[in-house]
């Protein structure tokens, strides 16, 4: 099965753009003014940097292909896609409403990155292009954002 350098770009920026919008509501949610609130603003911030990045990626490899051989390959991916907890258009600010402390925030979140990271490896691995530098940067980024993040639980 392959797939376009587009289509995988269009998931990255859907996962992307719904990190941004949970990170943005949940900051919201928190009413007073904390490290918490300045840390999901700061990751806000950092989502559409990666959003730019996969957008400039789209347009100088947009014949990429990401080949996967095998079935087992091919269902692990589009899995890996289908369950990750920002995979879904709106899935963001949807689960953000249902945060009612920091505390849940910076889980969510956590689980965010770490399935991103998991996602893009996969990803990274297949990748026959100089793409893979580009993913490779985010990946090491999103693992950044988890190390943070766990730093405030």
């Amino acid at each position: 099965m392959y797939y376009s350098g587009q289509e995988i770009i269009e998931i990255a920026v859907r996962i992307e753009e719904n990190g941004n919008e949970f990170y943005t509501a949940a900051a919201k949610a928190i009413k007073q003014n904390n490290d918490i609130k300045g840390l999901l603003l700061d990751l806000a911030d950092k989502e559409l940097i990666h959003i730019a990045i996969f957008q400039k990626l789209a347009k100088k490899f947009e014949a990429e292909n990401f080949e996967f051989n095998s079935d087992e390959v091919s269902d692990y991916i589009n899995y890996l896609a289908d369950q990750h907890i920002f995979g879904k258009a709106g899935a963001g600010a949807a689960l953000a409403k249902t945060v009612s402390t920091p505390l849940e925030a910076l889980e969510i979140a956590l689980k965010f990155e770490n399935d991103s990271v998991t996602f893009f490896t996969e990803l990274e691995k297949r990748t026959q292009s100089d793409a893979k530098q580009l993913i490779r940067q985010i990946i090491e980024e999103e693992k950044e954002h988890a190390a943070e993040i766990q730093t405030f639980m």
